[in-house]
Order: structure tokens, then sequence, then C-alpha cells
């Protein structure tokens, strides 16, 4: 890192960040929108809701968890242009396999709109290895500011491509082509000022750093399923306008999750300090925080559907969505308890009990895998959510159990008490 570089204070780098990500979001909620106002049919909206939630499944390989691997490696015993390195390679193969799995798993007509949005966040995960090597030199700012104007940039070439063509392809390639400018002509040089630069990684070191993440990628493959699974089984089922109404009321619910993530995010490293200090005492007190703060925001958005759901569907996408508000109480539910798996399974890294994170997530993905077709038939779309309600519930109860498993023992040995429920 640069000697010259003193970096910006916690708080800055906080706000640089959320303010970054948030307009980030907002222009991506916008995509979904403008896809529902300027298609001819709700079947545009469908697909691209499909190729979001077809590669989340896989979105795990392209980053390999090197995003917290680069920033918490104090030793320095990777270089950023290593990490950049097999980022590049892992991105490929997340690409690769997100559209074999399409070919396999999809009908045609979503083949190519599925590849496209893979290679355009297989452009960003890469510039997101970038923003790590600006966290770990504590200049978030270049973050919050890459993060805006990829949002702007890709926002206005996805509409003004969609407008002209109505081709989705074209949409998302004119997306991954803004990005990319972003990463070349910002980003790179941002990085470039605080780091040395040199591409290319060795067999050794891609294994090491590969096999030290492996177990959190495959828990973070098994929730992108679960998390996915009802959506493709609704698809199937039902069409792809169906889904493309459901994603329509799911796309505003989804802020509860990014307010969780903004409570809990910033608090890991003190639930990793209090682990390892065995202060049973703080470590309760972090968690009943962070729970209350997520249930708090799940709350309020209840009340905020109560009186403002239809009005708000039928704004933002019209009368046709705005039909179907009875989807957004179960969604809100849904998001909540996404929340509060997302939180435990940050926690169960944090100390060190990945075997239960694999567990949970994978019994979460047998569930729901199991349940989205038999549950979307009986009760339609709501039945989608449903599913996934089940999935977050059996994950959440595997997280809590190996959280306390993994507390108490820790706790006890160090004579500091078990953590009582």
């Amino acid at each position: 890192m640069s000697k010259s570089d003193k970096g910006l204070s916690v708080k800055q780098n906080m706000l640089w960040n959320m303010v970054g990500s948030s307009i980030g979001l907002a222009c991506q909620w916008a995509i979904s929108i403008i896809v529902v106002r300027l298609a001819t049919d709700m079947e545009s909206a469908g697909l691209y809701s499909l190729a979001v939630s077809v590669y989340g499944i896989f979105s795990p390989i392209a980053n390999f968890g090197m995003y917290t691997y680069l920033i918490t490696d104090m030793d320095n015993k990777n270089t950023v242009g290593e990490y950049l390195s097999l980022v590049s390679l892992t991105s490929f193969c997340a690409l690769t396999v997100t559209q074999l799995y399409a070919m396999t798993a999809c009908r045609p007509n979503a083949w190519l709109i599925i590849g496209s949005y893979a290679l355009y966040k297989g452009i960003a995960v890469v510039i997101d290895i970038m923003h790590a090597a600006d966290q770990k030199a504590h200049r978030m700012d270049y973050i919050g500011i890459s993060l805006a104007m990829q949002g702007v940039l890709s926002l206005a070439a996805f509409t003004l491509v969609f407008f002209l063509s109505h081709n989705l392809v074209a949409s998302i390639l004119a997306m991954a082509g803004a990005t990319l400018i972003i990463g070349l002509f910002y980003d790179l040089p941002k990085m470039k000022s605080l780091f040395p630069v040199k591409l290319g990684i060795c067999r050794r070191k891609a294994m090491t750093i590969l096999s030290g993440c492996a177990l959190i990628v495959v828990a973070s493959i098994a929730t992108g399923a679960f998390a996915s699974l009802p959506r493709q089984s609704l698809s199937s089922i039902m069409g792809d306008s169906m889904l493309g109404i459901y994603a329509s009321v799911a796309t505003p619910v989804a802020i509860i999750q990014v307010g969780s993530t903004y409570i809990y995010n910033p608090l890991i490293g003190y639930f990793a300090e209090s682990y390892h200090a065995s202060n049973n005492e703080r470590f309760r007190e972090l968690v009943k925080t962070t729970v209350t703060g997520i249930l708090a925001i799940g709350v309020f958005s209840l009340l905020g559907a109560v009186v403002l759901g239809r009005p708000a569907l039928s704004l933002l996408y019209g009368q046709m969505v705005a039909e179907h508000v009875n989807l957004l109480f179960p969604l809100i539910i849904s998001s909540l308890l996404l929340g509060v798996a997302s939180f435990l399974s940050n926690l169960l890294v944090a100390v060190r009990a990945l075997r239960m994170m694999v567990i949970g997530s994978l019994g979460a993905l047998i569930i729901s895998a199991v349940l989205s077709a038999p549950l979307i038939t009986a009760y339609g779309m709501n039945g989608a959510t449903y599913a996934l309600m089940a999935a977050c519930l059996s994950s959440i109860a595997a997280s809590a159990i190996g959280i306390y498993l993994q507390a108490k023992s820790q706790f006890a040995s160090k004579g500091a008490g078990s953590m009582s429920a």
C-alpha cells in the first residue's frame, strides 16, 4: 500500500460504502421496473428475474470468498495481482457452470439471457476484488463512487438499449460494457495508486486460497440454490409471465435483506472478538441487538405494506401487478427470514462453525427442492414463498444449534460460563 495514503476514518468509510451501495441497489431496482414498464408483456420481466435467480446459485463460485480473504490477509501472503488473476479464473468458471445449468434446467429462450447476465456479473465480481483492496487500504470512498457510477451507467445503458430494441440480451450486454468501462478507467487506476499490481498466480498459492474458502463456497451455493429453486419451479409450472409478476412484487421487499446487512455486517468483527475473548455477556448482547434490529425492519415493512402496498405497486408497475398485492405479506415475512438466516450464516463463519453452516444450507436446499412444486401447485404463486419460508426456518434452526453448541464449548472451556438460551 502507498505510504502516502493514510486512509479514511471508520465512519467515513461506512458512509461512502452505504451511499454507493444504496445508489447501486436503487439503480438495479429501477432496471426491474423498466423491464416491466417498457416490455409489451410480463415475459421479459420473468426471464430477467430467472437470469438473476439462476446466476445467484453459482455466484459464490465467482467470488469464492476471496473478498473477505483478501481484506483479512494482514500478512500480505498473496498479492492483489494474484487475487485478481484467481478471481478472473473463478468468474469464468462460474459463467460456464451457470450456462451449462441453464441449458439443462431452463427453457431455450432463457439460455442467452442467463449467459449474458452471468458475463455482466462476472465483470462486477472482478471489480469487487479491486474494491477489497481499496477496503484493505481504508479507502472505501473509491468503492462508493465506483458502485454509484456502475449503477447509474448500467441503468442508462440498459434503458437506452431496451427502449430501442426490446432485446434483453443486448440490454444486459450493454450493462456489462458499462461496468467494464468503470472497472478499466476508474477502479483499476485507483487500486494501482494503493497497491502495485502484477497479474499471475502459481498453482500452489491458488490451491491454498481455494481450499481455505471451500466450505464457505459450498454453503453459499446451497443457500443461493434454496432461495432460487422456488422461482425456477414457479417459472416451469406457471410460466414466465407469472414469474414476472411475482418477481415484480418481490423486488421492493428486498430492501429488508439489504437493511439487515447494514445492521449485522459492521458487527461481524465484534462478534468474532467477543467469541475469541470468551465474553459470553457481550456475545449474547450483540446477538439480541442484531436480531431485534432485523425484526424491527420486518415489522416496519409489514406496517408500510398495510398502508402503501397496493398504491405503491400500482405506481411502480401498473394495475396488473397491483392486483397481486396478496403476494406482498408472505414475501415480506420470507425476506425477513432470509435476513435472519444470512446473519446466522455469517455468525457461523465468525465462530468458525463452517461444517454446521454447510449442513444447515444443504438441509434447507433439500426442503426447498422437495416442497417447491407441491406448494406452488396447491397455493399458486404464494406457494413459492411458502417453500422459501420453510427452507429459511430450517436454515435458521440448524444455524442456531451450531452457534449455541460452538459458543457453549468456547465459553465453558475458558471458564466464562456457557451460553444459555
